[in-house]
């Protein structure tokens, strides 16, 4: 369920199957199962735990884009699109690991990510 939650997603039900087994219906955007929600599902049950879901249509959402900055040049093929809520972390996450990359110079290289707000339904 926490993960779900983490996930911005939705309670909707629960039923219980059996008395060991339950059922938990959840609405999440399909941004936030594309990556690793399955595996993180399996994880954290330890393999037991089990995912359907059906397409229910289009949603409107905040959502940012995130444009990166390599010494003030933006470079567009690193630029993706985030929930507001994800902003920060994903940008941040994003510069740390390209400060990893980026060989070091006999000058300062600033890497940065501009927001710009978005709405997409």
């Amino acid at each position: 369920m926490e993960l779900a939650q983490d996930r911005r997603g939705e309670f909707k039900e629960m039923k219980y199957i059996t008395e060991n087994r339950a059922s938990i219906i959840y609405e999440l955007p399909l941004a936030e199962m594309v990556g690793d929600f399955f595996d993180q599902l399996k994880s954290r049950s330890k393999g037991y735990a089990s995912m359907e879901y059906t397409f229910i249509g289009y949603k409107e959402s905040e959502l940012i884009k995130l444009d990166i900055q390599i010494n003030g040049e933006p470079v567009e093929p690193l630029s993706t699109i985030v929930h507001r809520d994800k902003a920060y972390f994903v940008g941040r996450a994003l510069t740390q690991k390209l400060k990893e990359l980026i060989p070091r110079q006999m000058f300062k290289v600033p890497i940065q990510v501009r927001c710009a707000h978005l709405k997409y339904y």
